[in-house]
């Protein structure tokens, strides 16, 4: 896991953007499916800083990775070239976007009509691209334990999965949970929830079982997986539970203790996750 940890700044920010990214997918949700009060969307309102401060966090630790964070300005120069410079500029307008939406809806411009719905669409579809190209920034023809469909697939699945916990973590807090999650909205967060446990699963375990079966003259990708196998299974375990958790809550029982349980969960499994994706770095060779 050595290459793993080096890259904790990274593993920290690709788990902690896709989730945040995630959550205001389900905003977008609630928004559309749910005819809220005045004050309940207020409520919504106040909360929805904490995705955003989950997806501040991330960029702030991504910061951290570079040598030099002054250098982080010459990311841009390879726009629509670079996978990398195309990743922090969507991110960056991501979170540009979701901040005005924000400011917005705190100020009591945005009402819980056609506007608000619009922006909150236009901020969610910003998010699911955010989180393709999170994960097309490590699709490296160098790297082919990288070099794959799966990478993004993880990412979503993450997003996905995250973002439905969160969300269901704002809504508990708010106290509308049992008010809202019905309908529209309750079928809909199932989707969500099975389509990210999905492909958190398909991606992580589908890398494992590629990486697994190629090598190049310094490693064997069979040995690498070996290596991390113990974190690969708890990251699997944890994905899997908290997603177990989702559904109870969504259907049979709505529990503080076990909102919280999920949520450790969920971060545990996705940060677990995403240091397995590190460590099953396997350059072509020479």
């Amino acid at each position: 896991m050595g290459t793993a940890i080096s890259e904790l700044p990274l593993a920290i920010f690709t788990t902690l953007a896709p989730i945040g990214a995630g959550a205001f997918i389900v905003l977008a949700v609630l928004f559309l499916t749910t005819n809220l009060s005045k004050e309940q969307a207020h409520k919504i309102d106040l909360l929805s800083l904490i995705p955003f401060i989950v997806l501040v966090i991330g960029f702030l630790a991504s910061i951290f990775h570079l040598a030099n964070p002054g250098h982080m300005m010459h990311l841009f120069s390879g726009f629509g070239t670079s996978p990398l410079s195309n990743e922090v500029v969507v991110g960056i307008i991501f979170v540009v976007v979701t901040a005005i939406y924000g400011i917005c809806a705190l100020a009591g411009v945005l009402k819980t009509g056609v506007a608000r719905k619009v922006f909150i669409v236009i901020v969610a579809l910003l998010a699911l691209v955010f989180d393709v190209f999170i994960g097309m920034a490590y699709m490296m023809d160098t790297i082919a334990g990288w070099y794959t469909v799966l990478i993004p697939i993880q990412i979503l699945g993450y997003s996905l999965l995250g973002g439905v916990i969160l969300g269901i973590l704002m809504l508990s807090l708010a106290g509308l949970f049992k008010d809202v999650c019905k309908g529209g909205l309750f079928a809909t967060l199932i989707v969500l929830l099975i389509c990210g446990i999905v492909c958190a699963l398909v991606g992580l375990c589908g890398q494992a079982i590629m990486v697994s079966g190629i090598s190049n003259p310094m490693e064997s990708g069979a040995d690498l997986v070996a290596a991390v196998a113990p974190e690969l299974v708890i990251a699997i375990v944890c994905l899997v539970l908290a997603a177990i958790a989702g559904f109870v809550l969504l259907g049979i029982r709505r529990s503080a203790a076990l909102v919280t349980i999920a949520t450790v969960l969920m971060v545990a499994g996705v940060f677990l996750g995403r240091l397995v994706f590190y460590a099953l770095e396997l350059s072509v060779g020479l």
